[in-house]
């Protein structure tokens, strides 16, 4: 077979189009720290990888609901927190009122009553992503109001819708606290029981006080129960971020590089390359005769 001089340098440029495509392909997985450019690179590596991947986004997604449900549950508490805490004050002039000393101060209590009560209200009507978070799935109308007797006054019929969110594959719990529970405690309605007595200069009778004891304690209890949903929310997080950690590893042992490994690898297709020229220039400008 005659070996021509096109044929010594095709041989030469097709060696050195294979060392430099060797050359960007470690450079290309050095930068992206991952030894899978496309599918055809390792069949079984990136169906793998493409799997673990879409179970880190699904995780991080639900993470995100979490982090949502979380604000959504802390805001919840705080207004419960205020409820309670106006309540006592409540409680306290109420108890205070059997006093002789306050015979003739029915209507200064009534007063101070009517501004708990103005505080209770607002906090019930806190919102939280411009969502009323006591207003059931009704987002839009203002679930309760002061009249112009400075009682409370229920605006929607519609509080017990529950708000769900998707925590993980298996779990989809409610995070709000329905405006239903609130009304179920009795709270509102009995302070303005009382309200009206004072009004009418007489002292809260036990009955009251009994009515107004025991929707402070329902309000605490709807309380607690909000705050074991917040560790739930913690603890679900935990989890999901344990899980995280593992598919990511898991996903690093799949498609990761050594980068070492690569930057030997990288200097010697860089050396090849540069003994190539070294030849090119002694021998390409030869002719055949030259060896004859």
């Amino acid at each position: 077979m005659r070996i021509t001089e096109n044929m010594l340098t095709d041989k030469y440029l097709y060696n050195q189009s294979r060392i430099n495509e060797r050359k960007i392909k470690i450079q290309t997985q050095m930068a992206n720290n991952s030894k899978l450019e496309k599918l055809t690179d390792d069949l079984f590596g990136s169906l793998e990888a493409i799997k673990l991947n879409s179970q880190i986004v699904k995780k991080e997604n639900y993470q995100k609901n979490i982090s949502s449900a979380k604000s959504f549950v802390n805001t919840t508490n705080y207004s419960l927190e205020n409820v309670a805490s106006q309540t006592q004050g409540i409680i306290s002039q109420i108890t205070n009122i059997d006093n002789a000393l306050n015979a003739n101060n029915f209507a200064t209590v009534a007063e101070t009553v009517r501004n708990y009560l103005q505080e209770i209200v607002q906090s019930l009507n806190e919102k939280q992503n411009d969502m009323y978070i006591f207003g059931g799935t009704n987002f839009t109308n203002k679930p309760w109001d002061i009249d112009a007797s400075g009682k409370a006054v229920t605006n929607s019929t519609d509080m017990g819708g529950e708000i769900k969110v998707q925590l993980t594959p298996n779990i989809k719990d409610t995070i709000n606290v329905t405006g239903t529970k609130i009304e179920n405690a009795d709270l509102l309605d009995t302070v303005n029981d009382i309200i009206d007595a004072l009004d009418a200069n007489t002292a809260p009778d036990q009955t009251l006080k009994d009515r107004l004891n025991s929707a402070y304690n329902e309000i605490i209890a709807i309380q607690s129960v909000n705050g074991e949903k917040l560790n739930k929310l913690e603890d679900i997080n935990t989890l999901l971020e344990n899980q995280l950690v593992d598919t990511r590893e898991s996903l690093s042992k799949v498609e990761g590089v050594d980068q070492a490994e690569l930057l030997v690898d990288l200097e010697y297709q860089d050396y090849l390359l540069q003994l190539s020229y070294k030849l090119a220039s002694s021998i390409l400008p030869k002719s055949i005769l030259d060896y004859l």
